[in-house]
């Protein structure tokens, strides 16, 4: 028997964030496959293990500015891969006009942080919350 599994997308509500978005809603596929959510893991491994050495490397009496700039471009691009995966998960509804890309994701991170970490909290929790409740059933 083949299995054909639906993309399951269910809604961010932004009026959570703030009550004049009220209407607005963000599109986030809950059941991602299982290298997809790895992906992630490994995104979130990496960026913790830069930023630990950023902060031994700041710590140095004389850092070194050549491995600082370019453990600062390493830093940046697992970050933009962050946003590349959140980007990919919340552009799989059938209504393009939901869609969001990287560009949209870090210009919103860099203009409000705040809401960039409702969103990126928010997908998580639905994503959670999705294999919660199918593990209940």
């Amino acid at each position: 028997m083949k299995f054909n599994i639906p993309k399951i997308i269910r809604p961010l509500e932004m009026s959570a964030y703030d009550e004049s978005m009220e209407g607005l809603a963000l599109q986030v596929w809950v059941n991602p496959t299982r290298n997809i959510k790895n992906d992630f893991d490994g995104l979130q491994i990496k960026i913790i293990g830069l930023k630990n050495e950023m902060t031994k490397l700041l710590a140095a009496k004389k850092p070194d500015d050549k491995k600082a700039n370019a453990l600062s471009e390493r830093v940046d691009a697992v970050d933009k891969s962050i946003y590349e995966w959140y980007g990919n998960i919340l552009s799989q509804a059938s209504d393009s006009e939901t869609h969001t890309g990287v560009d949209e994701l870090m210009a919103l991170a860099e203009e409000d942080p705040a809401l960039w970490i409702f969103i990126a909290t928010g997908v998580q929790a639905l994503i959670g919350e999705h294999i919660e409740g199918t593990r209940k059933n």
